[in-house]
């Protein structure tokens, strides 16, 4: 689905947005408008909401879009994973696998580790990545630690500068 957009003018009038922190100020105050907060409020997806004439605009788009001056044409990702850290610093547009790659970790992982599983036919862990929609696995290990090196690993060389941020991959 499209995201909704707005005139950058329209945007400009509405909103003062601060680069260093993230936050967005409404310029003038009014119904559920404050000058000294920041506006908007956490949705279900965890991202910061901002209700412009009674529909929901992502904070993180039009903080790209008053600091750039125009809409982000790609998906916006947040570098360091948390959805309501919307920095300039910390957004840069991706692509589709671009963005996938710097997703959360899935609800069904159980071993605790992005790209780690268990094989229960070998009792050893297999770490995997995909590039390209393609499952690349890079052998088996009896720890759990040695399973989780070998797929930082392959993130750094597949993935560069967008793999996960987060140390311990978790």
């Amino acid at each position: 689905m499209a995201a909704k957009i707005l005139p950058i003018e329209t945007l400009q009038q509405l909103f003062r947005y601060d680069p260093d922190t993230g936050n967005i100020y409404w310029i003038s105050q009014g119904r559920g408008k404050i000058k000294k907060k920041p506006a908007g409020t956490i949705v279900q997806a965890g991202y910061v909401g901002i209700l412009i004439d009674n529909k929901r605009y992502y904070a993180h788009r039009i903080a790209w879009a008053l600091h750039h001056g125009k809409h982000p044409e790609l998906h916006l990702d947040h570098i360091n994973g948390i959805r309501t850290d919307n920095r300039i610093a910390n957004l840069r547009e991706a692509n589709d696998m671009q963005n996938a790659r710097n997703a959360k970790k899935p609800i069904n992982n159980t071993s605790g580790y992005t790209g780690v599983s268990y094989c229960k036919q070998t009792n050893k862990w297999r770490p995997f990545i995909k590039v390209n929609r393609k499952s690349i696995s890079f052998g088996r290990f009896t720890n759990i630690e040695d399973a989780v090196r070998a797929r930082k690993e392959a993130e750094i060389r597949y993935f560069g500068e967008w793999r996960k941020q987060d140390e311990n991959l978790r």
